[in-house]
């Protein structure tokens, strides 16, 4: 009986050291996950570019421009300003083209010759971007918007807020000659004082940096 019982025993101490020696399992460890928001924005990626005729990128079409069946190509362009702001502006083959129509008091100033700010009262809907712009051609329009020499940059501060021109008279407008017209004396007071719009200063002439034609890759 003895025996039996030593025999036993030696048999659990070698089952528990063989035991001891297997390697145990470990606990796997999980990949760290990333942040569920994101650091920042990311890259712009993909959009069509329109060029200039020298090859330079004038900015990413938002959309093309479905107004006007017969130029079924313009398109609304973002255009990157200075310090990291960006405006749409309406870009054709020949010509960056006012987004408004000019003339009828549409865009007016406080000088007489079209010198300073700008309060563009024709805006009736601007964009969905942190700064509103206009376009003012300049150099005539005979034949074609291809004959502007200028085409003078406008931009509001960003997030503007609509102002009421209330009782401010204005000496000069923006026509659609593509030319500066003065008021006669004593200048131009909105009817009834209650028109609303953006005022926007000059920033560049767009064509002294970009050569035509545009067009896209």
């Amino acid at each position: 009986m003895r025996q039996i019982r030593l025999a036993l025993a030696l048999v659990f101490a070698l089952s528990t050291v063989a035991f001891a020696q297997q390697p145990q399992p470990t606990t796997p460890v999980r990949p760290e996950r990333p942040p569920t928001t994101p650091a920042g924005p990311t890259g712009r990626c993909c959009a069509t570019k329109v060029l200039d005729a020298t090859g330079k990128q004038l900015g990413e079409v938002l959309h093309f421009d479905e107004r006007f069946p017969s130029v079924p190509l313009n398109a609304w362009v973002r255009y990157e300003l200075k310090g990291g702001d960006a405006v749409a502006i309406n870009v054709g083959a020949e010509a960056i083209l006012p987004p408004i129509n000019l003339g009828g008091s549409a865009v007016v100033f406080t000088s007489s010759n079209c010198a300073g700010p700008a309060f563009v009262a024709a805006m009736g809907s601007p964009p969905l971007m942190k700064r509103y712009a206009v376009v003012l051609p300049a150099g005539g329009t005979n034949p074609g918007p291809w004959a502007a020499t200028h085409a003078w940059l406008y931009v509001t501060d960003p997030f503007p807020a609509r102002a009421n021109a209330g009782a401010t008279v204005f000496h000069s407008q923006w026509e659609s000659s593509n030319t500066c017209v003065p008021y006669p004396a004593p200048g131009l007071t909105f009817s009834g004082g209650n028109q609303w719009g953006f005022w926007m200063n000059k920033v560049e002439d767009l064509y002294a940096t970009y050569k035509r034609p545009f067009w896209t890759p």
